[in-house]
């Protein structure tokens, strides 16, 4: 009896041991697999970028101008129709309904609303592509537009608050994934994205550094 007990305590403290890893496991999985979600559209937003003179795929906001949302203009580049919802999308959205996760930045967009006279929709005009984020991942408060508003805040920095409320900064254990306008993938934490909008002359939501 007193030989059972022990080993029902072993079984239960190995649990109490592997439970927790293997929650940790899977968690850096989704992450992982968020991270190559974005190498996709970063590998669909260069492809596109080729097609078009190098300029960076629009948003609805450029309609009247013959424009189409990024959403519909990658989805040529994206392999397969069936995965292009599920490369649009992360496991941890915190709205699973949304058509989207992932939002482009509007300092990339020509004329943005909150500084018309700026147009990073080129590449070739974008000094430090790796620098500057081009996509990132949607809080649940952001809802369902297509492109982020941070240039309302051009020459003035973004409060960290207000990047909150738009991007999901905490969605993968504290962190998030951001896509550069170079292509690469960067998970960063809540820490780091908020060193880095305080610090002076940053380039990582506004690629004119001001």
């Amino acid at each position: 009896m007193v030989e059972l007990l022990v080993v029902v305590a072993i079984i239960a403290a190995l649990v109490g041991i592997v439970a927790p890893l293997g929650s940790g496991i899977m968690s850096r999985s989704r992450t992982v697999k968020c991270a190559n979600n974005m190498r996709q559209i970063g590998v669909a937003t260069m492809l596109y970028a080729s097609d078009n003179q190098m300029r960076l795929p629009v948003t609805s906001h450029q309609r009247r101008e013959g424009g189409v949302s990024w959403e519909r203009s990658l989805k040529p580049y994206v392999s397969g129709d069936n995965s292009v919802s599920l490369v649009f999308k992360c496991h941890e959205d915190p709205l699973p309904k949304r058509q989207y996760t992932y939002v482009i930045n509007d300092f990339l967009t020509p004329n943005p609303a909150g500084a018309a006279h700026l147009n990073y929709s080129l590449l070739s005009k974008i000094d430090h592509p790796e620098a500057s984020v081009m996509f990132a991942e949607a809080s649940k408060s952001f809802g369902r537009n297509d492109h982020f508003h941070f240039s309302q805040y051009h020459g003035g920095g973004i409060p960290m608050e207000f990047f909150e409320s738009e991007v999901a900064v905490d969605v993968h254990d504290g962190a998030a994934n951001y896509l550069f306008a170079d292509g690469h993938v960067e998970t960063l934490s809540q820490k780091s994205v908020e060193t880095r909008l305080a610090t002076q002359g940053t380039r990582f939501v506004d690629p004119s550094g001001q």
